[in-house]
């Protein structure tokens, strides 16, 4: 396997056989939201590492990428009868994020304010309903 071109924190989704296809889908809804699948696969096979993906392919990533939270389904326009489209939901831009930027990055950055709020939201999403910690 190729070496980890991520600057921030290596994530599960963006690792191994995967990792090309759904780095290149989170950054495609990155830069424009709603996408269809017809619209996400020209763009995908315009890069030139992915020229090569199908239709199928592209389908089990999308699929894999709304089962982890990472994208949603969007809702369409009223009386538009368009196909199916996708975006980014705060998950993926958040992987993105932490895909770009290294936490020793975000800690130079950030004023204590900044660094106490981060702290906050992350005990927040690591302590249960229950009080109890998962670490």
């Amino acid at each position: 396997m190729g070496g980890n071109n991520s600057k921030g924190t290596e994530l599960e989704v963006f690792k191994e056989k995967k990792a090309r296809l759904n780095l290149a889908l989170v950054g495609s809804l990155f830069s424009e939201s709603p996408q269809t699948t017809k619209t996400l696969l020209k763009q995908i096979t315009r890069q030139k590492r992915l020229s090569g993906t199908y239709y199928a392919s592209l389908n089990k990533r999308l699929n894999n990428l709304l089962e982890l939270g990472i994208i949603g389904k969007a809702k369409p326009k009223a009386n538009e009868p368009t196909p199916q489209a996708f975006e980014l939901r705060p998950k993926g831009y958040l992987a993105f994020f932490l895909h770009s930027y290294s936490m020793q990055q975000i800690l130079d950055l950030a004023t204590d304010a900044q660094a106490a709020q981060i702290l906050l939201a992350l005990l927040n999403v690591v302590l249960d309903e229950n009080g109890k910690n998962d670490f």
